[in-house]
C-alpha cells in the first residue's frame, strides 16, 4: 500500500523543511539529506561523497517513519546498524503529528539517529 497523496505531500514538506534547517547551505555540496518514499514509509537518508571516490556518494539511513492508515498515526524507527536494511522501533508512541516525531531526531540522547 502507498501513502495517500495528501499524507505524502505533508510528510515531504515537513521533512524537507527539517532538512533545510538541519543542514547549512555552505555544507550542501558535501552532505545531502534526502527523503525516500516507499509504500507507507518515508526514510531520511544522509549522503556524502565516498572518502576515496568523490564522484560516488554513500548513503546512510538516519530514520524511518511509517504511516498507519487505519489509525492515522506515524511510528518512528531507527536504523539497526548491526543488520543492513534493518530497522528497530524507536521508543516513542505513535503520533498523528509527524512533526513531534521529527523533533525526536534532535532530542534523542542515545545517538540512535545522528550518532
Amino acid at each position: 500500500m502507498s501513502l495517500p497523496v495528501l499524507i505524502q505531500h505533508l510528510a515531504q514538506t515537513k521533512l524537507t523543511a527539517y532538512c533545510m534547517q538541519k543542514l547549512p547551505a555552505q555544507l550542501r555540496d558535501r552532505v545531502r539529506l534526502e527523503i525516500e518514499v516507499e509504500g507507507e514509509t518515508v526514510t531520511l537518508i544522509e549522503s556524502r561523497p565516498h572518502f576515496k571516490h568523490a564522484d560516488i556518494w554513500t548513503r546512510l539511513p538516519v530514520a524511518r517513519f511509517r504511516f498507519n492508515l487505519a489509525s492515522g498515526t506515524w511510528t518512528l524507527f531507527s536504523p539497526n546498524l548491526a543488520k543492513p536494511d534493518a530497522w528497530r522501533p524507536y521508543p516513542a508512541k505513535p503520533e498523528r503529528d509527524l512533526g513531534k516525531l521529527i523533533k525526536l531526531l534532535d532530542d534523542d540522547d542515545s545517538g540512535a539517529f545522528w550518532g
